[in-house]
């Protein structure tokens, strides 16, 4: 892709990522194509690469459509998650310095901020909070030298990205326990309790399962009925 194009790419990823273009919705060539003032040639070439993602169905002579949410594919996508970030985890737990505590401490103490405001609609809250949680998640992942491997995952699994955004669509309940679960793995890295720590890294990546029939009731077009 040119800079352009991939600039176009990384828009729209970003909108399907985190709901402002919701599962089921239908792109359609010619109205990306005068919104972005290109051609149709390198739009198809935005669509064909977020059907690559996961994130786009291009049926022919019907059209492309924005994939609905697969549950059965993010189970899969938890069990890789699960073990790799363990392993990440066990090499921060022998580099943390107390300094690094306590910056992490400093951002689980913005999610906490974040749980405690008033007034913001679900998707404000769960952009923010989406922000935050990856802001967790890539200073430790930076501090064990694993930065990349948590690049790459996001990468090779933009559709579980829009899954874990779903967090905040739920009740806030959800978000208190994602953010306990956070003080708890860092806590286990400061202690360096690897027992500890491998079972709070297997409820962190399958806390996403937690009150999602809320969201199935809510939106049951979104997700992909199961057999």
């Amino acid at each position: 892709m040119t800079p352009e194009v991939q600039k176009i790419y990384q828009i729209l990823l970003e909108k399907i990522i985190a709901l402002e273009i919701e599962p089921g919705t239908r792109l359609r060539e010619e109205a990306l194509s005068r919104s972005f003032s290109l051609s149709r040639t390198p739009i198809r070439d935005v669509l064909k690469q977020l059907e690559a993602d996961g994130l786009l169905e291009i049926f022919s002579q019907r059209g492309s459509y924005v994939s609905k949410i697969d549950l059965d594919g993010i189970n899969a996508i938890m069990y890789i998650r699960a073990s790799v970030e363990f392993d990440a985890m066990v090499a921060c737990s022998n580099v943390l310095t107390p300094g690094d505590i306590e910056e992490a401490k400093r951002i689980l103490a913005l999610q906490e901020s974040l749980l405690q405001e008033e007034g913001k609609d679900k998707k404000e809250f769960a952009n923010a909070f989406f922000a935050a949680d990856n802001a967790f998640h890539s200073f430790l992942y930076d501090k064990a030298g694993k930065g990349a491997v948590l690049a790459l995952l996001n990468r090779t699994y933009p559709y579980y990205q829009r899954f874990r955004f779903l967090t905040g669509y739920r009740d806030k309940k959800e978000s208190e326990n994602l953010y306990e679960i956070h003080k708890r793995m860092l806590g286990d890295l400061e202690r360096k309790d690897l027992a500890a720590l491998k079972e709070d890294v297997l409820a962190h990546n399958y806390s996403g399962l937690s009150g999602i029939q809320s969201v199935i009731h809510d939106h049951p077009d979104w997700f992909l009925k199961q057999e």
